[in-house]
């Protein structure tokens, strides 16, 4: 399950998720209210003792941390009835460093999501993005390396695992993409040195589109491919010599325990429900997209007598794919869990497009990119951070990209 808390109290120019600035609690209470509606009338819609259980849950945004722990504590309460009674749940939440928050701050508020009787959180992802404060502060960020800090103290006491992020190719004039590599890799050893467990760790790059407000701005500065291959082979090689290894998409973990459960599952099993403004949904055979409006989810939530049945028809688009298309996503998708996948049957192929994704994964297995493990395939090692270009390689070329039945 995911829920979408699309507010922040800070605009950073590099984002292109569905969000907007905080402009007063009310609307953030207003926004709860609705999301806790929904999450109501879709369990009544159920049944919730004859529905799925809920295996992991992933709170993000925006700032999901924008949130008070009352209000958070409402939330996991109405989310607590999807989760089995007896069985642990990974229940992850987004949290951004703020140079107005210390650590007693964040072991207060950690301390009281990891400590509840029922459904507590058992992970949190830290959006770090730079290790240099001047680069923070052109990104628009509110934060320090000095309120990472302080984030990451309480953390590593109080959870078994975090995440921590960071983005590469940002335009820098002062610091190429070979150097961004670097300053990652220093971050890492740096907050080693002071005592962190780091036990996940992962790479995000720009793109070069136009939801993401620097790239507007500033295109000529995006850095060539070859460069930031280069850029991360050297995060690849660092990492691995400072003893982590390849977890999902394009994260580093210090050990199988901390490989994120989410993104394998979603994945892998295509069992993704997304709830709230902007949310999207992973369908064995298909998938589910809402609109990125904030006072449209809540107007339809905020109906007397509106049922399920009219909030699923009045917020989703349901993209049903095709058997050849849930092929291709599962092969393509199934790639990005870090966990082998099954080949296309050689024999079985019947359409040009499925016959192009066996060549395609043919010839990555022959330069190295993919390797074969008794009828499976999987990223080989070295290949770790050609997640991206893998699955870019891979897409169908008669099927333009940015079509909503593309996005496999």
């Amino acid at each position: 399950m995911y829920l979408h808390i699309p507010f922040c109290r800070i605009n950073c120019n590099f984002c292109s998720l569905h969000r907007s600035l905080l402009r007063d609690d009310g609307e953030l209470e207003s926004y709860l209210s609705a999301l806790l509606r929904e999450l109501g009338e879709f369990g009544d819609h159920l049944g919730i003792l004859g529905s799925p259980r809920m295996s992991t849950l992933y709170i993000g945004g925006g700032t999901p941390s924008v949130l008070r722990i009352e209000q958070l504590n409402r939330l996991l309460d109405r989310v607590a009835v999807f989760a089995p009674q007896g069985v642990p749940v990974e229940a992850t939440i987004e949290c951004a460093p703020d140079a107005g928050r210390d650590a007693a701050y964040w072991t207060s508020f950690l301390g009281a999501l990891a400590t509840r009787t029922r459904l507590p959180i058992t992970r949190i992802s830290v959006g770090i993005q730079a290790w240099r404060d001047h680069a923070l502060r052109r990104m628009g960020r509110g934060s320090t390396k000095r309120a990472v800090i302080e984030l990451l103290r309480a953390a590593d006491c109080l959870l078994p695992s975090y995440n921590v992020d960071f983005i590469l190719g940002y335009p820098r004039e002062e610091c190429t993409v070979a150097g961004q590599a670097v300053e990652i890799l220093e971050a890492v050893h740096d907050l080693r040195e002071l005592g962190f467990s780091l036990p996940s760790v992962s790479v995000y790059q720009l793109w070069d589109v136009e939801e993401i407000p620097v790239l507007r701005r500033r295109p000529h500065e995006m850095p060539s491919a070859d460069a930031v291959i280069e850029a991360l082979w050297t995060i690849q090689q660092g990492l691995y010599g400072m003893g982590y290894v390849p977890g999902a998409g394009t994260t580093f973990v210090r050990g199988e325990e901390h490989r994120h459960r989410w993104t394998v599952h979603r994945c892998r099993e295509f069992r993704h429900l997304g709830f709230g403004s902007g949310s999207y949904s992973f369908l064995p055979g298909g998938f589910v997209q809402r609109g990125r409006d904030v006072d449209g989810y809540k107007r339809v939530l905020s109906a007397p007598h509106v049922s399920w049945t009219e909030i699923d028809d009045r917020l989703n688009t349901v993209f049903r794919l095709t058997a050849e298309d849930v092929e291709i996503r599962r092969i393509i998708v199934g790639l990005r869990s870090g966990t082998p996948v099954p080949l296309v049957e050689a024999d079985a192929v019947e359409s040009l497009r499925l016959g192009e994704l066996r060549d395609k994964t043919r010839r990555l297995c022959r330069s190295g990119v993919l390797e074969e493990r008794t009828g499976m395939i999987a990223l080989s090692e070295d290949a770790f951070m050609l997640t991206n270009a893998v699955s870019a390689f891979l897409h169908p070329a008669d099927v333009p990209r940015n079509s909503a039945g593309s996005a496999l």
